[in-house]
C-alpha cells in the first residue's frame, strides 16, 4: 500500500511555508538585469494582494498548525474574499478540502490557483493528491511532475509521483521518486511508506521492513505502514507477526481494506500450516 502526501496537517503546513518562501526574492544589485523566473512572477501577484489579506492567510496557516481545520479554511476564505486573485489562498483552503477528503471541492480550489497563477508548484503538488484520490493517475503524474519542475526540492511532490507511478506498475520510478523524496525531507513518514511498497514490489522485503520500521518511528499512528509491514512479514512468512501488524492497521484505519486482506492472507496460511500439523498428528474430526 502506498501512502498519499499531506495526509497530515504538519506536512500542509511545511509545504505552504516552504512554498511561500519562494516568494521572497533579494533585489538585483545596482546597474545589473533581473531574470524573470516564477519567484519575481510570484512577487509580482503577491503586490497585488491587500495586507488584510496576507494577514488573513497568515492567520489561516497558523490556525491550521494547532488542528482548527474549520477555522482556519475561514480564514483562507476571507483571504480570497478580500483579494479574489490570490492564488495561495486558493491553494491553502484545498488543503483543508483534502484534509476533509472533498477531492472535487479540492481540484475546483486548485483549478483556480492555477487559473490565477500557473507557476505555483503548491496548487499542483494539492491537485495531484486530489487526482490521486480520485484514480486519475495520468493527471496526477503530470500534476507532481510540474511541481516538480518548478520547485524541483520540495519532497511531497516526489511522494504524489511515486504514488502515481506504482499505480502504473512502474515500480521502479516510484523507488527512485520515494528516495529523492527522503533524500530532500529524512523525516518524511510517507516517503518511507511508498518506497517500502516499492521494495516490496521489488521483492527486496528487508529494505522494505526497514523502511516500514522508520516510518512508525516517524508517525506511530500512520496505519499505511503497519500494513506495509504486515505484507512484507507474510511475505516472508512470519504470518503471526504479520497478524500483529495488521491488527494494529485495522485499529488505527478500521475502513482500509488493505490491511483485512493481507490479514486474511496471513490467517489462511496459518490455517493451513495448522491444519497440516494437526494430520500429521493424526488428529482427524472424524
Amino acid at each position: 500500500m502506498f501512502d498519499r502526501p499531506g495526509v497530515t496537517r504538519a506536512v500542509f503546513l511545511s509545504v505552504a511555508l516552504t512554498l511561500l518562501g519562494t516568494c521572497q526574492v533579494k533585489a538585483a544589485p545596482a546597474g545589473k538585469k533581473t531574470t524573470k523566473t516564477a519567484k519575481s512572477e510570484a512577487v509580482a501577484k503577491s503586490d497585488k494582494v491587500s495586507e488584510d489579506a496576507k494577514t488573513a492567510l497568515k492567520d489561516g496557516l497558523n490556525l491550521m498548525s494547532e488542528g482548527k481545520g474549520q477555522e482556519a479554511e475561514a480564514k483562507f476564505s476571507e483571504a480570497i474574499k478580500l483579494s479574489p486573485n490570490y492564488a495561495v489562498a486558493y491553494a491553502n483552503r484545498a488543503n483543508i478540502s483534502m484534509i476533509r477528503k472533498h477531492f472535487r471541492t479540492a481540484l475546483a480550489d486548485c483549478n483556480k490557483a492555477i487559473e490565477l497563477d500557473a507557476k505555483l508548484a503548491m496548487a499542483y503538488i494539492n491537485r495531484s493528491w486530489a487526482y490521486l484520490s480520485l484514480g486519475h493517475m495520468e493527471k496526477a503524474l503530470a500534476d507532481a511532475s510540474k511541481a516538480i519542475e518548478l520547485e524541483p526540492k520540495v519532497a511531497v511532490a516526489y511522494v504524489n509521483r511515486s504514488h502515481a507511478y506504482a499505480k502504473m506498475g512502474k515500480s521502479k520510478e516510484a523507488l527512485a521518486d520515494a528516495s529523492k523524496a527522503i533524500e530532500l525531507e529524512p523525516k518524511l513518514s510517507s516517503a518511507y511508506v511508498n518506497r517500502a511498497h516499492a521494495y516490496i514490489i521489488e521483492g527486496d522485503l528487508k529494505k522494505a521492513l526497514d523502511d516500514c520500521d522508520k516510518a512508525i518511528e516517524l508517525a506511530p499512528r500512520m496505519a499505511s505502514a503497519y500494513v506495509n509491514r504486515g505484507r512484507a512479514l507474510r511475505l516472508m512468512g512470519h504470518y503471526e507477526k504479520a497478524v500483529v501488524d495488521l491488527d494494529k492497521a485495522i485499529e488505527l484505519s478500521p475502513k482500509l481494506g488493505s490491511a483485512y486482506f493481507n490479514r486474511a492472507e496471513a490467517y489462511q496460511k496459518l490455517y493451513e500450516a495448522d491444519m497440516a500439523e494437526a494430520k500429521k498428528l493424526g488428529y482427524s474430526t472424524k
